[in-house]
């Protein structure tokens, strides 16, 4: 992409970063579900999208199903502590503060010991400017994730459009809403 745009900044956005990184919790939860007794394998197996979601979506339950399972298992505790430390990147709107609270971040996750969480960190450094670019560009994908939404439930509810000027006909109808 550098190629063709040289003087374009790469920016990388909260939501695939945070994405990714729940790809990772996910890798932790299933090693731990391997090597968990049998009493405690479906409990740890119910709690993927526990981890996933932001606390305050949580219902009253599931907030203690979450707390019980960080309580019994310390690699997904530290895991799921980084990630909301994670989320704090795209607070600073200061790049040297951006890149102070980066460093932090990836020291505390090779402290861990935890080679998904270490193997994470080493991308995001790798990844740094694209990062950091967060702070003077402040731009997202969210608009264009949204209508890629709507473009494909235009695309199911059609079950196929036979003509194609029809279907872009569609879509623009969509885009001028």
């Amino acid at each position: 992409m550098k190629e063709h745009l040289p003087n374009a900044d790469i920016v990388y956005d909260k939501f695939h970063i945070i994405a990714n990184y729940n790809d990772v919790i996910d890798q932790i939860r299933r090693r731990e579900w391997r090597q968990a007794e049998a009493e405690d394998k479906p409990f740890i197996k119910g709690q993927r999208f526990n981890l996933f979601r932001n606390p305050e979506n949580l219902t009253p339950k599931r907030k203690s199903n979450l707390k019980e399972l960080l309580a019994m298992n310390e690699d997904l505790n530290q895991a799921y502590i980084l990630k909301d430390m994670l989320k704090q990147l795209w607070t600073y709107t200061y790049k040297a503060c951006a890149s102070k609270c980066l460093d932090n971040w990836i020291a505390l996750a090779k402290e861990t010991g935890i080679a998904e969480l270490k193997k994470f960190a080493k991308g995001l450094d790798k990844a740094r400017e694209g990062l950091l670019s967060y702070c003077q560009h402040r731009i997202t994908s969210a608009k264009i994730e949204a209508f890629n939404g709507v473009i494909k439930r235009i695309i199911y509810k059609a079950c196929g459009y036979n003509d194609l000027d029809y279907l872009y006909l569609k879509i623009r109808q969509e885009a001028l809403k």
